[in-house]
């Protein structure tokens, strides 16, 4: 039986972010394969653990361990504090902290508290989250384990608008430390492309994937529109762009419904449903016609793109939208960055019955040849050996 240690560094039982997301299908696929899975995570990270949380992830049955970083030691002895922990981490994050702006926030406390876990027990794979913290397996203790990024995202692009950005060095430390791992995984076609011409690290594309939905009866179609968003900063640049150039050009017969945390930056529209929170998105996105993401920035595949896709849903989005999607035409997607063009598109897909059966059947073919939970399987179990489906 295979071992694990998975460090996310959030709650995926949040799930309410395409990378928790992510997280929660990984989890379950080593529960279906009977792996042994210890998951660690920050106790003081974005995501706040609560002792509510941390039981209801004990229930889920997810893993058979749970296990927190701190992020820094008790100051009640302020000498032993000094000695043990400040001084030595001064030293650490000058010996190993980054030299471009991709910047870390792995402590020597963090890492002695990751080595430890690894000094406990013996795994056949480590798997981190994100390139943020490849230092953690930058250790003699992982020898005998298969280590493993899942990198989520394309790092050096969401640095590029800070202050003092520097495209070489940046782009250079994330493939060094891409170069740390026996493989790494990306989310999307595009990012494994990039990465796969500069790394030495093998490269797997492990898409997100989703359980088609159940046959039902087909309800009524109350929304023409559903917007389904997190409130990252992408996201949040992307509704404002669409409220604020889109939105006007379009009818104001239209039933718009925006679902996710992104509503608390949304106006009052008479013909703007906003939910921040619901249960199942199943039933909103049976009742809607369209699909919309407006994404201006961001990296990987788009989690919303690829759900409503399997509803069979057209998409009308900008170029970001696509990104990391292995087919860019004949999609079911229609882009434009123009707000006319992108208006224009929605006006065309309800007025155009044959468009709009042409875009759904385009996008629930992309979807089942590679975004089923059957089809990212056989790429998992080729990436921890369990047979060849070749």
């Amino acid at each position: 039986m295979k071992r694990v240690l998975y460090f996310f560094p959030e709650n995926p039982l949040e799930n309410n972010a395409g990378n928790k997301t992510r997280a929660l299908q990984l989890l379950r696929y080593f529960e279906e394969r009977n792996f042994k899975v210890d998951f660690v995570s920050l106790q003081q990270g974005m995501s706040k653990w609560n002792e509510e949380d941390i039981e209801a992830f004990k229930r889920s049955g997810l893993a058979e361990n749970i296990q927190f970083i701190q992020k820094k030691p008790s100051k009640d002895n302020r000498i032993k504090y000094l000695l043990d922990y400040k001084i030595p981490n001064q030293r650490y994050k000058k010996q190993f902290g980054d030299k471009s702006s991709l910047n870390t926030d792995i402590s020597i406390n963090k890492k002695r508290q990751f080595e430890s876990i690894l000094q406990a027990k013996k795994y056949d794979y480590i798997i981190i989250s994100y390139l943020y913290w490849a230092d953690l397996i930058n250790t003699p203790l992982v020898a005998g384990a298969k280590t493993i990024v899942d990198t989520h995202d394309f790092l050096t692009l969401h640095h590029k608008g800070k202050k003092g950005f520097q495209l070489g060095p940046t782009f250079e430390d994330e493939i060094e430390k891409l170069n740390l791992f026996c493989e790494a995984w990306s989310i999307s076609s595009d990012e494994q492309f990039v990465f796969g011409q500069f790394s030495r690290t093998k490269l797997r594309l492990i898409p997100p994937y989703f359980d088609p939905p159940q046959e039902s009866i087909v309800p009524e179609k109350v929304f023409d529109l559903i917007y389904v968003a997190s409130d990252n900063p992408h996201n949040i640049r992307s509704a404002r762009w669409f409220f604020g150039e889109v939105y006007p050009l379009l009818s104001k017969k239209l039933n718009i419904c925006v679902i996710g945390r992104i509503c608390a930056y949304i106006g009052e529209y008479s013909n703007v449903r906003k939910l921040s929170f619901v249960e199942h998105l199943d039933d909103f996105y049976r009742q809607s016609k369209i699909s919309i993401c407006p994404m201006l920035s961001g990296t990987g595949v788009k989690i919303k793109v690829v759900e409503a896709l399997s509803y069979g849903l057209p998409i009308v989005c900008t170029v970001r939208g696509i990104d990391g999607l292995p087919n860019k035409i004949n999609n079911g997607c229609l882009v434009d960055d123009d707000p006319t063009g992108f208006a224009h598109h929605i006006s065309r897909l309800l007025q155009h019955a044959d468009l709009y059966r042409q875009q759904s059947e385009w996008g629930k073919a992309l979807f089942n040849s590679f975004f089923t939970k059957q089809a990212v399987f056989i790429q998992l179990d080729r990436a921890f050996e369990i047979n060849d489906h070749s």
